[in-house]
């Protein structure tokens, strides 16, 4: 008998750890359970002013219903994500919530719920990804531009799965004087 009530207490408070833990996923992810969020974003990369192409490929997601972004970001720095949301179709919503924590700034939420409990939903830094790969952190300020034939070079053989994001410049970019953009930015760090 006495092991019954053990184990129903041990139950009780089982649930009652994945109820709090369950309340403390929304706070991290503004106010959704993190099996309803397709991909979220840090709000210092939202600071770096660089759009993220996969913050615009979950927004095309045929189960994308919202985009959610914290209110205290500034206007110009979100508003290439709300253009994305409005093109796509998408609502979106400015939230702020004292209670929220962490340092989720945007999040795209799904009508169907995820198998994502042991995935890191959180994007990684922008730059992050390609520092780690050996490359320069100017990269990821170029991403949609023309990069020339060193840097593409270095792409292909370092993270190669990127190249699609660039394009390689040609003779007609060199001819009418356009400058790598990685160059560009690279100068101006000395």
């Amino acid at each position: 008998m006495i092991i019954l009530v053990d184990n129903i207490i041990m139950e009780k408070e089982k649930a009652k750890m994945r109820f709090f833990k369950m309340q403390s996923e929304k706070l991290e992810y503004l106010g959704e359970f993190k099996e309803n969020v397709i991909i979220a974003l840090d709000r210092m990369d939202i600071e770096k002013n660089l759009i993220r192409f996969e913050i615009k490929e979950a927004m095309k997601n045929k189960n994308a219903i919202l985009l959610k972004i914290k209110r205290d970001i500034k206007l110009n720095l979100i508003k290439p994500y709300i253009d994305e949301a409005e093109k796509q179709g998408l609502r979106y919503m400015l939230v702020d919530d004292l209670t929220y924590r962490g340092s989720v700034g945007l999040v795209v939420v799904t009508s169907e719920s995820l198998d994502n409990e042991s995935e890191d939903i959180i994007l990684e830094s922008s730059t992050k990804v390609f520092t780690d790969a050996g490359l320069s952190e100017n990269f990821a300020h170029a991403i949609g531009e023309k990069i020339c034939s060193k840097h593409y070079k270095e792409l292909e053989e370092k993270l190669p799965e990127y190249l699609d994001k660039f394009e390689k410049m040609n003779i007609f970019d060199k001819f009418l004087g356009r400058e790598c953009i990685i160059d560009r930015y690279d100068e101006k760090e000395r």
